[in-house]
């Protein structure tokens, strides 16, 4: 017995395209909803900016679409997005005044497209969620936005959600139908800020693809984003504290691991100081041999 509805079944060739393909090796999986949160002031869309910088260059990549309704024109200006980003010709920058249509009515524009494999090669950044979803803790809302998404994600598109958290900073902000429905998803921490250059640390809190916690290091004044060690992933507040008080110490000078310890308010036998000082050598601050003794200076 056959029912004509069987038409629809899909057959081994059909799955040829199912593979995990990734854009960034185990971090980015085309063709997937990936969300990654953050608390406020955590520099999320300057890593959405370098990140699109980044996958713009990717020959598998034929389009970006930037849709941005969170941030107003002049910060846009401030960090140089006519420089940096408009001029790359796979990037498509949406903003709520170059927009004629209402979030709702952008969506189903966008839905009335997703056939097909319509959008292969295409990725699409929401910045953010909440503009989308008037109340991002109603569950019927954010469940019938994750729709579109998937929709998005079926004819071929890769789909990047920048969310927020809640103000504690530990937990998303708003209806688990985020989380249940995007394929991946990633807290976002800043975890240093040294000059133009802003280090993160991404921790995978769901998925469905093989990915892993990654730590990034992005480039403010040209959108450069480059990957780093994972263990600036398991860097603990105490560390980023010391960190920091190291680079503040250093400053522009180089100066001798006893000064430096001086500066900072650390005996000159502080083990667990030299530890972290021969840890982070390399990543943050480097030295130069002056005599018999090392004199460090910030990188």
């Amino acid at each position: 017995m056959r029912f004509a509805f069987e038409e629809a079944a899909i057959r081994p060739e059909d799955l040829e395209l199912g593979r995990t393909e990734y854009l960034i090796p185990d971090f980015l999986v085309a063709e997937a909803i990936t969300m990654i949160y953050g608390a406020a002031s955590q520099g999320k869309t300057w890593f959405m900016y370098a990140l699109a910088k980044e996958l713009a260059r990717r020959d598998s990549v034929e389009k970006i679409i930037y849709i941005d309704l969170d941030n107003p024109k002049r910060q846009l200006v401030d960090r140089r997005v006519r420089e940096l980003l408009l001029p790359c010709q796979k990037i498509s920058y949406l903003t709520k005044s170059s927009l004629r249509l209402s979030p709702t009515e952008l969506l189903e524009a966008m839905d009335k497209e997703a056939y097909g494999r319509n959008y292969e090669g295409v990725v699409m950044v929401f910045d953010s969620t909440r503009d989308f979803v008037p109340d991002t803790k109603n569950d019927a809302q954010a469940k019938r936005f994750m729709e579109r998404m998937k929709s998005l994600r079926e004819a071929g598109a890769t789909v990047l959600l920048i969310h927020h958290a809640t103000k504690s900073g530990r937990v998303i902000d708003g209806s688990v139908e985020f989380v249940r429905s995007a394929d991946n998803v990633y807290e976002l921490r800043q975890k240093l800020r040294s000059g133009s250059k802003i280090h993160y640390a991404l921790k995978v809190e769901n998925d469905r693809d093989p990915i892993k916690d990654m730590a990034f290091c992005v480039d403010t004044e040209s959108y450069a984003l480059s990957e780093e060690d994972d263990s600036y992933v398991a860097m603990d507040a105490a560390e980023e504290a010391f960190v920091k008080a190291v680079l503040a110490a250093l400053g522009s000078e180089a100066m001798h691991q006893s000064a430096l310890l001086a500066k900072m308010g650390k005996a000159r036998d502080d083990k667990t100081a030299r530890k972290l000082i021969e840890k982070y050598q390399g990543r943050f601050w480097d030295y130069r041999v002056d005599g018999r003794k090392k004199l460090y200076y910030a990188l």
